[in-house]
């Protein structure tokens, strides 16, 4: 099961989603000309800028004839709870008042967890990258990171932009 992770200080856009994408069906069930525009179905968490599941999944159009297109089912925090989430670190913050240590590390933990990563770090320092992909701001990083998902089939998810209503 392939892992993807893409990252950056610079990218075009800050957002956080976690994208599952399930394989296709081995018997196809529909004609070859109902699907032209199928898309493997899809589950996608978004977690920021804006908080919500969304569910793509082929869906027949209305009519009598066979078309498939894809379809997005959105379950959308602020609407739903009339924006009242909480913002970035508030409820780590509330936590740390109230002295609930639920959220965050023991100390020994801390400490395991540099046991591991500190030979990481030392490696990494001692061998600097030979060839780091390095890309403009303001894109979605080196094209490297599109051939690396490419080769196994796959490209990066991004979700559609929200027209903000004007008030006139």
């Amino acid at each position: 099961m392939p892992f993807y992770v893409r990252t950056g200080k610079y990218l075009h856009e800050k957002t956080t989603l976690i994208t599952i994408q399930f394989k296709q069906a081995p018997n196809y069930s529909f004609p070859k000309e109902a699907a032209e525009t199928w898309r493997p179905n899809r589950l996608t968490f978004s977690i920021q800028p804006q908080m919500d599941i969304r569910i793509r999944f082929q869906a027949k159009k209305p009519g009598p004839e066979m078309i498939l297109n894809p379809v997005d089912m959105t379950f959308n925090y602020a609407e739903a709870y009339n924006g009242n989430e909480p913002e970035a670190y508030e409820t780590l913050l509330e936590d740390v008042i109230e002295g609930n240590p639920t959220l965050f590390m023991r100390s020994d933990q801390v400490e395991a967890a540099w046991q591991v990563i500190t030979p990481i770090l030392e490696a990494w320092q001692a061998r600097p990258p030979v060839d780091f992909p390095n890309y403009a701001p303001d894109s979605w990083g080196p094209e490297d990171a599109e051939a690396l998902i490419a080769r196994d089939g796959y490209n990066w998810t991004t979700l559609p932009v929200k027209e903000k209503i004007k008030a006139e």
